[in-house]
């Protein structure tokens, strides 16, 4: 706890008219502070700045996890709605091989998350419920989920456990994920099948988001 000293009790020394106070009675205080108010003031200051910057970086660290909205406009500038969405090639937990372009003639959903992500979470059983209903239907509605974490065993035993039987590939140098400006997970992308980008998504989709997500891109 910082304390000043009253007036009358101020350590000072006269040389001629001269005269030296100290702000504080511990020296530990004065090093940290400085001798006098103007030195304290400027330190003080900096404290501040350094403090903001680090709480500023650590919102930035944490912001990927943090569960948004759905079904908004592309917020980069590098991929807009109505674009074609770049073209990629990634291994599955087992090793195999998978490109974008394999899936070309069909509406896409590419699903950009992680085994921990809270959102991830959230929405893969209606994922899951959604793609199963779709190819029992007969339908040619592909989910291709990128993993931009985990590796292959944690990944494996994510898919065993909630039983997804949609492709799902490792970005594990995630340059993938930069290559979609990818910031938030979950984060989807709906693609027709000309290739071109009708949909994103960022944060969870539910079950209604997803059925009218996967509508625009179907006919």
């Amino acid at each position: 706890m910082l304390r000043l000293q009253p007036t009358s009790s101020l350590n000072t020394e006269h040389k001629g008219t001269l005269q030296r106070v100290r702000l504080f009675q511990h020296e530990t205080f004065t090093s940290i502070f400085g001798p006098n108010f103007a030195t304290m003031a400027t330190r003080v200051i900096i404290m501040l700045a350094v403090a903001g910057t680090l709480v500023i970086i650590a919102a930035g660290l944490l912001r990927p996890n943090a569960p948004q909205s759905t079904s908004i406009q592309a917020r980069s500038s590098s991929i807009q709605i109505g674009a074609v969405a770049p073209a990629f090639t990634l291994t599955t937990p087992a090793g195999k091989r998978i490109s974008l372009s394999d899936f070309r003639g069909k509406p896409v959903m590419l699903n950009f998350w992680y085994a921990a992500c809270p959102g991830c979470l959230a929405e893969t059983p209606g994922m899951q419920k959604f793609y199963t209903s779709r190819h029992a239907g007969g339908k040619d509605f592909v989910i291709l989920g990128v993993n931009v974490v985990d590796n292959a065993q944690v990944a494996t035993q994510f898919m065993q456990q909630r039983g997804l039987t949609y492709p799902v590939v490792l970005d594990q140098n995630q340059h993938v994920m930069a290559m979609y400006n990818i910031n938030v997970t979950p984060t989807s992308y709906f693609i027709d099948r000309h290739g071109l980008i009708r949909v994103i998504a960022y944060g969870p989709v539910d079950d209604a988001t997803l059925q009218q997500d996967a509508a625009q891109i179907s006919s």
